[in-house]
C-alpha cells in the first residue's frame, strides 16, 4: 500500500494506549480534518450507545426463552436455532461484504442503516407466532447487527491514535457489558409484569431514534487519520485482504483463541437463565436481576480492567497483553465448574462473578492486536473477518452444542442435563482459548513488523 507518510507505528505503539482519552485539543494531521477531544468522546459515546443497544437486542432473548418455550411450544434444540444459528450465520458472513463497503464509503450511514433495520426486527420478534416467524425476524436481526462492529471499529481507530486505541476499544467494548445488564435486569422486568412480546418491542423502539441522531450528527475522519496518514489508494478487494491476515500467525491463533472463549460466552448468555430456572426453580425476573448484577457488571468491569492492564503491560513490548489474554482464560474454567456444580442457587449465582469478569479481559487485546496487525485500509474489513470466524464458530456451534447435548443427556440426567452440557463447553473451550493465545503471542512481533 502506498502511503504519504511513515507506515502504522509497529511493536508495543500499535498496542499501548498508556495515555489513553488524555485531553488534546484536536486531531489534525494535516487532512483538513479536525475533532476536539470533547467530539471525539462524545463520537466514542455515541458508538458506546449504539453498541449497548446491538448487545441488549442481541441477549434480551435469553431472558425471554422460558416464556417463547412455552407459548410457541419450541424444543431446546429449536430454541439453540434461534439463539444461535438464525442469528450468527447471516450476521457473520454478511458483516465482511458491509465492511468491505465500510472501508470505501460513509460508515456513519452505514452504521445508522444497520442500526434501523436491527431495531425495527427486534420489534417484529415480539409479533412472531411460530418458531418459522421468529426465526426469520432473528436473522434479519442479524443481518442488521452485521452493520455496527466492523464500521465502529474502523472509526475508533481513525478518531484515536495507536496509544490511545486500546482504552478506547475498552471503553466500545462495555456496550456488550452495559447492554447484557440492560437486556437481563430491565428485560426480566418488563417480562414479569407484561410478557416476552412487549419486552421485544420495548427494546427494538429506541434504536430507531438513535440511528438519526447517528446519521445527522456522526463525522467520518479520513482514513488513516488518527496516525497522520494519508492513504493514496483505494481499499484492497475482500480475498487478498484475507489472504494477507490469514498469513499471519497472529491473527490466526488471536482470532480462534477468541472464537473458542465466544463459544463460553454465547452459551452462557443463551442458556443461563433457563440453567437457573430449571435446576434451581428460580423465577425468570430473579434471575434476570441477580445476573445483571453478577454477569453483567463483573463483564463491564473486566472490560475496563483488561485495556487498563494491557496498556500498562504493553509498555514492555507486544507479548505481555497477549500473556493475559491466556493467563484468564486458563483462571476461568475451574469457576464455572463451581458456577454449574454448586447445589445452592446463591452460590451459584455469586462464583459466577470471578469468570465473568476474567474471562472477558481478553477482548480489549483481541480487537486492538487486530487492529495493530491489519493494514490502514483494511480495518474494517480486519474487524468483520475476525468476527465472521468467531461468530461462525461460537455463535453457531456455542448454544447449539449445549441445546443438543441437553436433548440428549435429558433422559439419563433429567433436569441436570442443561447444565452438564454447560459445564463441558466452557471448561473444555476457556482452556484451548487459554492455549491459543498463548501462540498468538509467538507471533506478535515478528507480524507488527510486515
Amino acid at each position: 500500500m502506498t502511503l504519504a507518510a511513515s507506515r502504522l507505528p509497529r511493536g508495543r505503539d500499535a498496542l499501548a494506549p498508556r495515555d489513553a482519552l488524555a485531553p488534546r485539543d484536536a486531531l489534525a494531521p494535516g487532512d483538513g480534518f479536525s475533532a476536539s477531544c470533547g467530539y471525539r468522546r462524545y463520537v466514542l459515546g455515541l458508538l458506546l450507545i449504539v453498541m449497548t443497544l446491538n448487545y441488549a437486542d442481541r441477549y434480551v432473548i435469553g431472558i425471554l426463552l422460558p416464556q417463547i418455550k412455552i407459548d410457541l411450544a419450541l424444543s431446546d434444540t429449536q430454541i439453540g436455532f434461534i439463539t444461535g444459528a438464525a442469528f450468527t450465520v447471516f450476521y457473520a458472513l454478511l458483516g465482511v461484504p458491509i465492511a468491505s463497503l465500510a472501508d470505501r464509503r460513509s460508515r456513519r450511514r452505514i452504521i445508522a442503516a444497520a442500526l434501523a433495520l436491527w431495531s425495527l426486527m427486534t420489534c417484529l420478534c415480539g409479533l412472531a407466532r411460530s418458531f418459522a416467524q421468529l426465526a426469520v425476524f432473528r436473522v434479519l436481526v442479524g443481518i442488521g447487527e452485521a452493520g455496527c462492529t466492523p464500521p465502529s471499529h474502523s472509526l475508533i481507530s481513525d478518531y484515536f491514535s495507536p496509544k490511545e486505541r486500546a482504552m478506547a476499544m475498552a471503553v466500545l467494548g462495555l456496550g456488550s457489558s452495559v447492554g447484557v445488564f440492560v437486556a437481563f435486569l430491565i428485560g426480566g422486568w418488563i417480562t414479569d409484569a407484561y410478557g416476552w412480546r412487549v419486552t421485544l418491542v420495548a427494546f427494538g423502539a429506541p434504536g430507531v431514534l438513535i440511528a438519526l441522531v447517528v446519521y445527522l450528527t456522526l463525522r467520518d475522519p479520513p482514513r488513516g487519520h488518527s496516525e497522520g496518514l494519508e492513504v493514496a489508494e483505494k481499499a484492497p478487494r475482500m480475498y487478498p485482504a484475507f489472504r494477507s491476515l490469514w498469513s499471519k500467525g497472529t491473527f490466526r491463533y488471536m482470532v480462534l483463541g477468541g472464537s473458542l472463549y465466544g463459544m463460553v460466552s454465547t452459551a452462557l448468555l443463551a442458556w443461563l437463565p433457563s440453567f437457573y430456572t430449571r435446576t434451581h426453580g428460580l423465577e425468570v425476573a430473579a434471575v434476570g436481576t441477580w445476573l445483571a448484577f453478577t454477569k453483567a457488571l463483573p463483564h463491564a468491569a473486566g472490560t475496563l480492567l483488561g485495556g487498563l492492564l494491557a496498556s500498562r503491560l504493553a509498555k514492555y513490548g507486544a507479548k505481555p497483553p497477549i500473556y493475559l489474554c491466556a493467563a484468564v482464560q486458563a483462571l476461568a474454567a475451574p469457576f464455572y465448574a463451581l458456577v454449574l456444580l454448586a447445589p445452592d442457587p446463591t452460590a451459584a449465582l455469586l462464583w459466577l462473578i470471578v469468570p465473568a469478569c476474567v474471562g472477558v479481559m481478553q477482548g480489549p487485546v483481541l480487537f486492538a492486536t487486530i487492529q495493530g496487525v491489519a493494514e490502514v485500509r483494511t480495518r474494517a474489513v480486519a474487524s468483520a473477518l475476525m468476527i465472521l470466524i468467531i461468530n461462525l464458530i461460537s455463535g453457531v456451534i456455542g448454544p447449539q452444542s449445549v441445546g443438543v447435548a441437553s436433548d440428549l443427556l435429558a433422559g439419563s440426567l433429567g433436569a441436570n442435563s442443561l447444565g452438564v452440557s454447560l459445564l463441558i463447553v466452557s471448561v473444555t473451550c476457556s482452556v484451548g482459548s487459554a492455549a491459543l493465545f498463548y501462540l498468538a503471542s509467538r507471533s506478535i512481533e515478528q507480524d507488527l513488523q510486515h
